[in-house]
């Protein structure tokens, strides 16, 4: 069994060498650890020259407008040089570059692949955050091969690490987070900002969600901040996209699957909110 290791960011000189020396400690350690820099303005790269046990890897991408897509091109090419060095792997652990793990976390994590050959994507959860059921938190999560290869790549593009879930799903693998495992994020997204309920609306349109089904996770969302508004916006922005029929880019198959994903998850959680 082997494993490997990956990160990618971009002016991230505040949390890096915290992310760094965290994956470097665990045990047992991974075969490689590739670092991508997304050609940092700051001393990222500085901070990345003092480990000798890392591969870094710096890119000069030309920045896109859209999020989401430069870190999709990031790492595709880690995960192209993880794979140059190391061709047999068998898993792969993707750390955000703003993500502080324990020691054992890749060893708590295997046992759960171990138990469960159908477990295709997991991850521990954030201290301070919850992670739904049938999800897997983007901060630390590990890939197996087989699943990995049936994804194939990071699509670029807003909420690519949730389209690799529900590809993964697709294909018949499980995919879980695991709330006894627990990680720190340095730097957590919690919705305060109305841009981002906009763009998570916007992305769900994409991510082929129909409008009802956003219009009830609104209501789930309706106690986190800005209590209401936020939830009400996501809706808001994914009703008025769909409005505009834009050209979706992916697969007849994969929207049809995604239909039926969306009734799945809505159970799921309407279950959990059961057992709460």
């Amino acid at each position: 069994m082997k494993y490997v290791a990956l990160t990618s960011g971009r002016n991230e000189e505040s949390f890096i060498r915290q992310t760094v020396e965290a994956v470097l400690a665990l045990e047992p350690a991974p075969e490689v650890y590739v670092v991508v820099d997304d050609d940092s303005t700051d001393h990222t790269v500085d901070i990345l020259r003092e480990y000798n046990g890392i591969t870094p890897l710096r890119l000069k991408n030309p920045r896109h407008e859209t999020r989401g897509v430069n870190l999709a091109w990031a790492l595709n090419s880690g995960v192209k040089k993880v794979t140059e060095l190391v061709p047999d792997w068998d898993f792969l652990l993707k750390i955000d570059a703003d993500s502080v793990l324990p020691k054992d976390y890749f060893k708590r994590l295997i046992k759960k692949f171990e138990e469960n050959p159908r477990l295709g994507v997991s991850s521990g959860t954030p201290t301070d955050e919850k992670v739904w059921r049938g999800r897997a938190s983007d901060g630390a999560k590990i890939y197996r091969r087989a699943c990995w290869d049936d994804i194939g790549h990071f699509t670029p593009g807003n909420a690519f690490d949730t389209l690799a879930l529900i590809q993964a799903k697709q294909h018949g693998w499980v995919v879980e987070s695991f709330p006894e495992i627990k990680y720190t994020q340095l730097r957590t997204w919690r919705r305060g900002n109305l841009s981002r309920w906009v763009l998570s609306g916007r992305s769900r349109y994409f991510l082929g969600f129909p409008v009802w089904h956003t219009f009830l996770i609104a209501l789930v969302y309706a106690t986190d901040r800005p209590w209401i508004l936020g939830g009400f916006t996501m809706f808001l922005a994914h009703a008025l996209t769909a409005l505009g029929r834009l050209h979706k880019p992916h697969s007849r198959e994969y929207y049809e699957f995604a239909r039926k994903y969306a009734m799945w998850e809505l159970l799921e959680r309407l279950e959990e909110k059961r057992l709460t």
